[in-house]
C-alpha cells in the first residue's frame, strides 16, 4: 500500500532538483511513491528527471508544455495513489523522518490534514516560521487562517477528489484559492510544531520581481475563487470570520508589499479599498484583525485610507525600518 504520494512540480530547477528529490528518496517511510512533473523545463531539469526515475522505480516522471505550477500540482493529484499526498518544490528539501513523523501523527489521531512548522532559508539566513501562528482552540478555523502554502501538510487524498478541491491554474496564489478549503472539509486537523520542510525563497521569484508582474493582479481571481469554494460547501456563515480575515491579509495588509512598490500596483488600491468596503465593511471588528499587533493594523489603515501621498509616506518608512531589522536577523 502507498501512504504518501509526494507530487513535485519543476520547472527550470536543474541546479536545485537533485537535493530535493534526494531528501525525498532517503525518507524513513519507505511507502512512498514520488511523482515529478517536468512543467516545460528549457534547461537540464529534465535530463535530471529521467536520471532518477531510471534509478528508482518509485519514481513517476511527467513531461509537459508549461502551464505553470498549479497546473502541473493537478495533474500530480489526478494520478496520485497513495493514502495521503503532500507537495514539495523542486528547489527546496524535506527532512528524511518529515512523512514518517506525519504520517504516524495522523493514523495514531486519524486526521485528515497534518500542518508542521517549517525553516524559511533566504541566502545565509535560516529563519524558524510557525505554521499555524494563531490558536483558538478550533483547530479548522486555525488552519484556515493560517499560512495557505500547500508544501508543509499531509492531506488525505480522498478528501481532494471527493470534494474536487483543485489549485487554481492562475499560475500565482494558485494555492490561496485552495488550500483553506481544505478545512472546511477536513474531519480532523492536527499540527505538529516540529520544523521538518526546508522553504528556500531563490532571488528573481515571482513574488519579489523588480519590476511590475502583470499576475499579481490574478488575486482577485482568487479571492472570489476562495469565496465561491466556501459558499457551494455551505459552510460559509460558519467560517465567515475566517474568510474575511483571509480578506484583510492578502488585501489590505499584503496589498502594501504587493502593489505599492510599482507605479502600475498603486493604482490597484482603489480597487481593494471598493472590494473591502462592498464585501466586509466591518472589517476592522474581525477577532483574528484585533489580536495583530500595532503594525499590522496599521498597515491596513493606511491602505485603506485610499490617500496616495500617505501610502506611499507609510511605505518609505516601512522600508528604512526593513534595512535596520536585517542587521538584527536571529540565525538558527
Amino acid at each position: 500500500m502507498i501512504k504518501v504520494s509526494v507530487i513535485v512540480p519543476a520547472y527550470n530547477v536543474e541546479k536545485y532538483i537533485e537535493p530535493c528529490l534526494n531528501s525525498i528518496i532517503s525518507q524513513t517511510l519507505k511507502e512512498i511513491e514520488i511523482i515529478i512533473i517536468n512543467d516545460g523545463s528549457t534547461d537540464g531539469t529534465k535530463s535530471k528527471i529521467d536520471m532518477y526515475q531510471k534509478k528508482y522505480s518509485n519514481i513517476t516522471a511527467i513531461h509537459k508544455e508549461n502551464e505553470g505550477q498549479g497546473k502541473a500540482r493537478n495533474r500530480g493529484i489526478e494520478i496520485a495513489c497513495g493514502e495521503f499526498v503532500t507537495f514539495v518544490d523542486a528547489d527546496d528539501t524535506i527532512n528524511e523522518n518529515m512523512l514518517e513523523k506525519m504520517y504516524e501523527e495522523a493514523t495514531l489521531k486519524q486526521a485528515d490534514v497534518i500542518v508542521c512548522d517549517y525553516y524559511e532559508m533566504i541566502q545565509d539566513q535560516t529563519i524558524r516560521k510557525k505554521a499555524i501562528p494563531q490558536k483558538t482552540g478550533n483547530s479548522k478555523k486555525d488552519y484556515i487562517v493560517s499560512i495557505a502554502g500547500p508544501c508543509n501538510k499531509l492531506i488525505r487524498t480522498k478528501i481532494l477528489k471527493e470534494h474536487n478541491l483543485r489549485f487554481l491554474e492562475t499560475g500565482i496564489y494558485e494555492d490561496i484559492a485552495m488550500i483553506p478549503l481544505i478545512g472546511v472539509y477536513a474531519n480532523k486537523i492536527c499540527y505538529l510544531e516540529e520544523p521538518y520542510y526546508h522553504y528556500y525563497i531563490r532571488q528573481g521569484s515571482t513574488m519579489r520581481q523588480k519590476e511590475f508582474n502583470e499576475k499579481l493582479l490574478s488575486i482577485y481571481t482568487v479571492m472570489e475563487t476562495l469565496e465561491k469554494g466556501f459558499r457551494q460547501s455551505n459552510r460559509y456563515e460558519e467560517f465567515k470570520e475566517e474568510l474575511e480575515y483571509i480578506y484583510i491579509r492578502h488585501l489590505l495588509y499584503a496589498g502594501t508589499g504587493r502593489f505599492l512598490e510599482y507605479e502600475e500596483g498603486i493604482k490597484q488600491v482603489p480597487k481593494i479599498v471598493s472590494i473591502m468596503k462592498n464585501q466586509y465593511p466591518n472589517w476592522r471588528k474581525n477577532p483574528y484583525y484585533k489580536k495583530q499587533n500595532f503594525a499590522f493594523k496599521l498597515n491596513c489603515n493606511i491602505f485603506y485610507s485610499n490617500k496616495k501621498w500617505l501610502i506611499q509616506l507609510f511605505q518609505k518608512l516601512k522600508k528604512q525600518l526593513k534595512s535596520k531589522s536585517k542587521k538584527n536577523v536571529v540565525i538558527i
